[in-house]
């Protein structure tokens, strides 16, 4: 089986594409920045602080202690590492899944990590899952097997975002194995020598030899060419600006920053990133690239009642990712607390620094009241004389 499932993830799996390239994982992941882009997606999301809450009966939520799945899913597994995992998983297969890890109690206490080459996924008869695991002929239910789907035409499993952007990714493979071979193979000349008449094989190779002496290296730089003979040089070769491969490879990119929905600067291309709106496009690589995939991730343990509570929630804090400059945070916190709806102690905690005891407290503007309907503005709490 584990040999079957390296032949499965070979380098030439996968569908032939129009650009005569293989295109599976492992050669889409050979591919820069495709790896990057979903490393970023991948890290940025395992990487976030992910905590368990309760709900109260008065609409706000108390952090609770992490579950034993959250806390450390398995062993040698972190929680970071089975968040990496799954997103490798939905970016590159289109599902993520894990074995549900249960106690004597049969309470899950772990979450085992699945790849997903090794899942058939279906839906039975009567509307839930059944997901067969190496082709046993066993079938498995949501009871036993955590699922969560990327994007998907039905919700319930996601598509393959390699197979479906086989065709794609076969191009920009094909334009980066031709630079290689253009910068690599050697079977392009600079240039040739030609002469009106027939030369013996020594002539010949000595006017190369003479040619290359004079000519060749960079002490010889622009030195002024002297051929006699009737011999002329013809330059023959194309340079990479000729070939368009510094083009075809930027256009790679933004067609990989396109696929995974990430703004082009997190794969490090900054042409069209300026100094007025890399903070608002890292801003929105948050809440339009990462946000969907953590939500995945929440809502498919939040709705599992093997996992929480009634009452109970796990979520991601993504807060941290979209802090501004020093300023625009100090702005937006100052505006919380003199506004009222943020405590000192909790603008401390955002910024990592101690929240001691005194400083959990509302502060109330003393210059605004609250008037309500039919109220005269005297009467009101505060209030001035019209």
């Amino acid at each position: 089986e584990e040999f079957g499932l390296l032949l499965a993830n070979g380098v030439n799996s996968g569908p032939r594409t129009k650009s005569g390239t293989t295109v599976g994982v492992n050669r889409a992941l050979g591919l820069t920045a495709w790896y990057s882009g979903v490393r970023y997606l991948a890290e940025s999301a395992a990487t976030v602080p992910w905590h368990h809450y309760m709900k109260m009966s008065d609409d706000s939520r108390e952090r609770r202690a992490p579950q034993p799945w959250l806390a450390k899913p398995d062993l040698d597994q972190t929680w970071m590492g089975l968040v990496e995992h799954w997103l490798m998983a939905m970016t590159n297969v289109g599902d993520g899944y894990a074995w549900k890890l249960r106690n004597m109690a049969d309470q899950v206490v772990g979450l085992r990590e699945i790849h997903p080459n090794r899942v058939t996924g279906g839906i039975a008869p009567d509307g839930s899952k059944r997901f067969l695991v190496d082709r046993d002929p066993v079938e498995y239910t949501t009871r036993e097997i955590l699922h969560i789907p990327g994007l998907a035409f039905n919700g319930r499993f996601g598509i393959n975002p390699v197979r479906n952007f086989a065709e794609s990714l076969g191009t920009i493979a094909a334009a980066d194995d031709y630079a290689a071979r253009f910068f690599g193979s050697g079977s392009h000349m600079g240039g040739m020598i030609s002469v009106p008449q027939m030369l013996k094989e020594g002539e010949r190779e000595a006017l190369r030899q003479e040619w290359d002496q004079f000519h060749a290296g960079l002490q010889n730089a622009h030195r002024t060419g002297v051929l006699s003979k009737g011999a002329t040089y013809t330059r023959i070769s194309l340079d990479a600006s000729s070939a368009q491969l510094l083009e075809t490879r930027g256009y790679g990119i933004a067609e990989v920053s396109r696929m995974l929905r990430i703004p082009p600067h997190k794969l490090y291309d900054l042409s069209r990133a300026t100094f007025s709106n890399i903070e608002h496009q890292a801003i929105e690589a948050v809440t339009e690239s990462i946000r969907p995939w953590v939500v995945r991730i929440e809502t498919a343990i939040n709705s599992d009642p093997d996992l929480v509570l009634p009452g109970h929630y796990v979520e991601a804090s993504l807060e941290g990712l979209l802090r501004g400059d020093a300023a625009s945070r100090v702005a937006y916190i100052n505006g919380g607390i003199t506004g009222g709806w943020m405590t000192p102690a909790r603008g401390a905690r955002l910024e990592n620094l101690p929240a001691p005891p005194e400083l959990d407290y509302y502060q109330r503007p003393l210059n605004v009241a609250v008037i309500r309907e039919g109220q005269p503005v005297e009467d009101a709490p505060g209030g001035a004389p019209a």
